[in-house]
């Protein structure tokens, strides 16, 4: 066990609850059995009910701001209420707390409090927030010169790759989004114990299977190869009509919302793994997806939309299938060519377990982080 020195480890993340968001998950549990803290969350309920917590043991949880929903034009507003709540519940906190701030919106409030507290924030910028909301010009270069701001003032700020900066930071430390390994191991357990669907080809579709995640593409596919040896696993929650009408097919097999660990178990009845993301929106061509790193440590081949340009070192290691968003004519053509083509397949496998390698486990990474505070 390693000696951890801070009074209280707190997620400050406009999220309603950790084990929601995949990320937040692996690090709550990684700072629960190695360290020996309290664990903290103050969060956003975004619907009612949806802040229950669906981990192993108790964290103190409290809710600072309630409602909005998702995917509505008026949320954005409520990101500045949480800013004015997030830095008045900051003064709260203790010297010796150490703050995980999810975002921007959490991180900069965050910066602004430890000024008169003295507490360390880790800046874990998932998803960068000028870039994730359509914003007027002028308040986006505005929170632009903020976000450079808020990372020379962190401690540590925590992002899954350089490409969305367009501004050199010190502070930078790169988390990618690898699997745990303690997930990976439940997986195999899992696997060990299900029934998976079984055809010559198999593409698993996961996490949130919503309009912007490719699932008239995946729609499409599915109804020109139904009379194919192919088969799709999909988990997750189904957040669009595309998505509801795909699991009606008989080469479909759905396992629902699943764990983490449930999820990651599909991977080992899989050729590939579906990753398209929307280039309508900028954020989404800069996407760094936790389903490359699950396919990159359980050993299975990769589909990505050419238009994602975080996805290049995967290119270049010839370790996906990319074809561009709306392309589907090409991305079908190949599933078929590779039906007859196992060894091909078996190469891009190999390709994408060389890349293994070459990236720790989640936790490692985390650890090294950590322990260096």
């Amino acid at each position: 066990m390693l000696n951890f020195k801070k009074e209280r480890f707190i997620f400050l993340a406009p999220v309603s609850a950790l084990s929601n968001r995949l990320r937040l998950f692996k690090i709550c549990n990684f700072v629960y059995h190695n360290y020996n803290t309290q664990i903290k969350h103050l969060g956003w309920q975004r619907i009612e009910g949806e802040e229950k917590e669906k981990l192993e043991y108790i964290i103190e949880k409290k809710i600072i701001l309630k409602g909005g929903g998702y995917g509505n034009s008026a949320i954005r507003y409520l990101y500045f209420v949480w800013i004015f709540k997030s830095f008045f519940n900051c003064l709260s906190f203790k010297k010796n707390d150490l703050v995980w701030a999810l975002g921007f919106e959490s991180a900069f409030p965050a910066v602004i409090a430890a000024k008169f507290k003295g507490y360390k924030v880790i800046f874990d910028d998932a998803d960068r927030f000028s870039k994730l909301i359509n914003f007027p010009k002028p308040i986006k270069k505005v929170i632009e010169k903020l976000e450079a701001y808020t990372s020379q003032r962190s401690y540590k700020h925590v992002i899954p790759g350089i490409e969305r900066y367009d501004f050199k930071s010190d502070k930078f430390y790169i988390l990618k989004n690898m699997p745990s390994a303690i997930e990976i191991e439940k997986a195999k357990a899992f696997y060990n114990e299900s029934k998976f669907i079984k055809a010559g080809l198999v593409i698993n579709i996961n996490g949130w299977l919503g309009k912007g995640r490719g699932m008239r593409a995946a729609l499409i596919i599915c109804e020109a190869l139904q009379n194919e040896n192919i088969a799709f696993i999909l988990s997750g929650k189904l957040d669009c009509e595309d998505a509801h009408k795909l699991v009606k097919f008989s080469n479909v097999q759905y396992l629902g919302k699943v764990s983490n660990a449930e999820a990651l178990s599909s991977y080992y009845a899989s050729d590939f793994v579906f990753t398209y993301y929307d280039p309508a929106f900028e954020i989404n061509t800069l996407a760094e997806s936790n389903k490359w790193g699950d396919a990159i440590k359980t050993g299975i081949g990769i589909i990505v939309n050419d238009e994602v340009k975080t996805a290049n070192y995967l290119r270049e290691s010839e370790a996906c299938i990319s074809f561009g968003y709306n392309d589907h004519n090409s991305l079908i053509n190949k599933l078929k060519h590779l039906l007859s083509s196992k060894d091909e397949v078996e190469m891009y496998k190999e390709r994408v377990k060389a890349l293994s390698s070459k990236y720790a486990f989640f936790e490692t990474e985390l650890n090294t982080l950590i322990s260096s505070i």
